[in-house]
């Protein structure tokens, strides 16, 4: 309630302002078209010109040469008259304009005749464009000079004219001549566009010698810098979707349909304006460019936010799937309030800028024609929206950006402030940031429903105003602004009272919004497997009079199956185990567990291990999976005897150290579990003091170096020549630290896990090897 009340004074307030000071708005009642129909008729004549049809009109905030060539950014009449232009333009009807246009004959060409009228039915501009660009008339310079001079003298309308300077602008044939009996000084500035015949003339508050000024400073340069900021922008959205295209994590639904809409609401004008085919091509390829641009657009940003948030799910969502509850409600009604007071800071911005020198509105407050080739409100709601996400997901995504406060404000601010229509960058990106905190506050408190109904209002309910006083002249837009600037309220006020049950259950989100839900939820059990699987390694080392013990399993990047332990048999052996399971996921993570627990109930004082393979073998292969196997080496160690037997079943063999050498025990055997019979063999080993046995996984041996080199077993075996006199923990270190300088920055493509076994010598030889590690290190 708080926040509505507030809305409606912040924006009577803009209104009031807006009522003070810019033209647009203190405009009185527009004359009906017959008023400009004679008008036009009546310069036709003068011209020459012999109208064909009946003529079209339609109401338009800027002069064409603000849209078109650049060449005038603003009206020159706030940079002349200062803070008092606000006045004189509302006396002079200028703001807005008049747009006449009827098609014609003209010194044996046919084309168009327009002709821009203050509302005072004075025209300020005039523009003759040929129907069929390619068919050059006249045909020849003096008579394009001739119709060069006609046009101008339209929008003299009777006033005499200096001699006019003509020069060349950016390939252009461009004219100045000063309006001498004008107060305050104005004077024409003419472009002819050599290669189609078209002919474009503006009246401006300017001296002759300021506008020759004014025109000698453009170049390509100053072009290009104008319109770099957006440029850079759409290049940035550009790479953003192709990253997301490539990435597999864009929706095009929303975008294409939002293009669709776009573009059909452009062609309104288009398609009434246009006679013939030539006229239609090119304000349609204009219409369609935009449209693509607007879909890459919201469809970068909408999937950027979609894949940057886990679980995002806004209301917006809901009303997709036809649920107004009580929740979008909130989210419409919070958007509704929060875009009526955007509406009225806007209008305060734009007002507040009239009472400095130099700084104008570019466009007005109400871009016009709303429907056109350029663009329409539907556009603009489009871009606000999609500049409040990217900026709120750089400050989420980005480091360098997650570090500065308020950084999606500034970044929203700074891309905002292009299209703010004024002709002052520092008070433009100043107003793009106010505007642009207040609907990233919308987002953040409210989601993405009212960030969108907010962006909405702040454009459709200045134009449904402005249509609802001029009715007779934009019945359609405000028809179409007031009825899209109204629903949010109305389906506010509809579900708030609905239950909350319509909202629950779940709705259909875009492929690759599911896609990532799964790939996060298998990530999620991945890391719970791999938990799992350390979680069944021992957590400490047995301790064992005249043996010591170490092992180290490191886990892939998801959860493998890698194992070992240690078992006491009850007579004071201990049994080794270090194996591998098959596969990853779920599958191996139970066949690790079937294995640990199969170890721990068949090993017995009375059995070899050998034998407990075997055993192990046949209940695997009752409960097992297809395709799963388990590798396994089992050695039983006699402490009191120093004695050790050894059994394996397809692992890596194990490597024994001592005085004589580095050998490897050769054990062929397949895993257990899947296959075909098999018989398992034990194999005696020699313990003698310094003997040091090494049981080793695949990962070990298979893991590639930047070249595709595998570690290997012979590496292993060279470094054992030298590890074998110290300790199993040193020893230990010293496998792994070798393993990853050999893997390097690259990723192990499977589990590594190494099981240390080593006798120690007597106890004065072990303190004197404990010495000379020592002093090693």
């Amino acid at each position: 309630m708080l926040l509505g009340g507030s809305s409606v004074l912040v924006f009577a307030l803009g209104l009031i302002a807006a009522a003070y000071r810019l033209p647009e708005w203190r405009s009185g009642e527009i004359p009906r078209p017959s008023f400009f129909s004679e008008r036009l008729t009546g310069l036709a004549r003068q011209a020459g010109v012999a109208i064909e049809g009946e003529p079209r009109f339609g109401l338009q905030s800027t002069r064409w040469l603000n849209n078109e060539l650049q060449l005038i950014h603003s009206d020159p009449a706030y940079e002349t008259l200062g803070p008092s232009a606000s006045d004189w333009l509302t006396r002079e009807g200028r703001g807005p304009f008049v747009n006449a246009g009827a098609q014609g004959r003209w010194t044996g060409g046919a084309g168009e005749l327009r002709v821009l009228f203050s509302l005072r039915g004075e025209p300020v501009a005039a523009m003759w464009t040929p129907r069929d660009p390619f068919a050059r008339t006249p045909k020849s310079e003096s008579e394009a000079m001739l119709r060069f001079q006609a046009i101008m003298a339209i929008a003299a309308h009777g006033q005499s004219m200096e001699r006019s300077e003509q020069t060349s602008i950016l390939g252009q044939r461009t004219q100045v001549a000063g309006l001498p009996s004008s107060r305050p000084p104005e004077s024409l500035i003419g472009v002819s566009f050599l290669s189609t015949d078209v002919a474009v003339v503006h009246r401006i508050t300017n001296s002759a010698e300021q506008a020759r000024k004014h025109l000698a400073a453009i170049s390509v340069g100053g072009i290009i810098a104008r319109v770099m900021p957006k440029f850079a922008i759409n290049l940035l959205v550009f790479i953003l979707f192709i990253v997301l295209l490539v990435r597999r994590r864009l929706d095009l639904r929303s975008g294409a349909v939002l293009a669709l809409v776009s573009f059909s609401l452009s062609m309104i004008s288009v398609v009434r304006d246009s006679e013939t085919w030539i006229q239609l091509v090119n304000p349609m390829s204009s219409a369609l460019g935009k449209a693509v641009g607007l879909g890459i657009l919201w469809s970068a940003a909408e999937s950027w936010v979609r894949s940057t948030v886990p679980g995002f799910r806004s209301s917006l969502d809901d009303l997709r799937a036809r649920r107004l509850g009580p929740n979008a409600a909130r989210a419409l009604l919070a958007g509704s309030a929060i875009g009526t007071a955007l509406v009225g800071i806007q209008l305060a911005i734009l007002s507040l800028s009239t009472l400095v020198r130099g700084v104008s509105p570019i466009e007005g407050s109400v871009v016009l024609p709303v429907f056109s080739a350029q663009g329409s409100p539907l556009e603009e709601v489009a871009i606000r929206t999609s500049i409040i996400l990217l900026g709120v997901c750089a400050g989420m995504r980005l480091p360098i950006v997650r570090r500065i406060p308020g950084a999606d404000v500034l970044l929203t601010g700074l891309m905002l402030a292009p299209h703010i229509p004024l002709s002052s960058v520092p008070i433009a990106i100043a107003a793009g940031l106010i505007i642009g905190a207040v609907l990233v506050r919308a987002h953040k408190e409210f989601g993405l429903t009212a960030l969108l109904v907010a962006a909405t209002l702040s454009i459709t309910l200045p134009v449904a105003i402005m249509g609802l006083r001029h009715f007779g002249w934009m019945q359609l837009p405000a028809i179409i602004m007031g009825g899209v600037s109204i629903a949010p309220l109305a389906l506010g006020l509809i579900g708030i009272r609905r239950p909350e049950e319509v909202e629950r259950g779940p709705v259909r989100m875009p492929a690759f919004v599911r896609r990532l839900e799964e790939e996060n939820r298998l990530k999620h059990e991945l890391d719970l497997l791999a938990r799992i699987q350390l979680g069944l390694l021992p957590t400490e080392m047995p301790r064992l009079d005249g043996f010591e013990i170490a092992a180290r399993s490191v886990l892939a990047h998801e959860a493998g199956g890698d194992l070992y332990d240690f078992i006491s048999d009850g007579d004071g052996r201990i049994w080794i185990a270090a194996g591998d399971v098959s596969g990853h996921g779920y599958s191996c993570a139970i066949a690790h567990a079937m294995t640990k627990a199969g170890l721990a109930s068949l090993i017995e004082a009375d059995r070899a291990p050998a034998e407990v393979l075997d055993r192990l073998h046949r209940v695997l292969r009752g409960i097992g999976a297809q395709r799963t196997f388990t590798s396994l080496v089992l050695l039983r160690l006699d402490t009191a005897a120093a004695e050790a037997v050894v059994s394996n079943a397809g692992h890596p063999y194990p490597l024994v150290a001592s005085a004589a050498g580095v050998r490897e025990i050769d054990m062929p055997s397949l895993p257990l579990g899947q296959g075909p019979e098999r018989i398992y063999r034990d194999v005696a080993i020699p313990l003698s003091p310094g003997t040091m046995v090494v049981l080793a996984s695949d990962g070990l041996f298979e893991s590639p170096d930047a070249n595709g080199k595998p570690y290997g077993f012979d590496r292993l075996r060279e470094r054992l020549a030298d590890l074998a006199r110290h300790s199993a923990d040193r020893a230990l270190d010293e496998i792994f630290a070798d393993w990853r300088t050999h893997v390097g920055t690259l990723a192990p493509p499977d589990d590594t896990t190494v099981v240390v076994l080593k006798m120690v010598q007597t106890q004065a030889s072990a303190t004197e090897d404990t010495v000379s590690e020592d002093s090693t290190r």
